[in-house]
């Protein structure tokens, strides 16, 4: 269905629903859609509509190559962070206070190289 918008003369036709984003109070939502303006290529199309889809607000629509790419982008971070939580998981955490201690221990005269074994402190695993 192709609907003509007074306030722009632009002629849109949403060609698939893709999904509501969010809801505001108001009952206009925030949508993906692929939608075709004034008769030429559907694109993917981000902004906020009223509920009967005769009024939009600005938005952004994107050809299949940048719906691709930001796809593409979300997902290296996820996979990045998820490899930052699993290291940091993993890896010992040592503090600056924790460095200097040992420093100091290592290069004043009390320092011995002989601990007994009550007085060495295992790490958590």
């Amino acid at each position: 269905m192709a609907v003509y918008d007074d306030d722009r003369d632009v002629t849109f036709e949403i060609i698939e629903e893709i999904g509501i984003i969010s809801t505001q109070d108001t009952g206009w939502t925030k949508e993906i859609n692929l939608v075709r303006w004034n008769g030429g290529m559907a694109k993917y199309d981000i902004r906020d509509w009223d509920p009967y889809h005769q009024k939009m607000s600005r938005g952004i629509t994107l050809k299949e190559d940048e719906m691709r790419r930001i796809l593409d982008l979300m997902r290296r971070r996820r996979m990045n962070a998820r490899n930052r939580r699993s290291t940091a998981q993993t890896d010992p955490v040592v503090t600056t206070e924790e460095v200097s201690n040992a420093l100091a221990e290592s290069e004043s005269s009390e320092f011995t190289e002989q601990a007994s074994a009550s007085d060495v402190q295992q790490a958590p695993a």
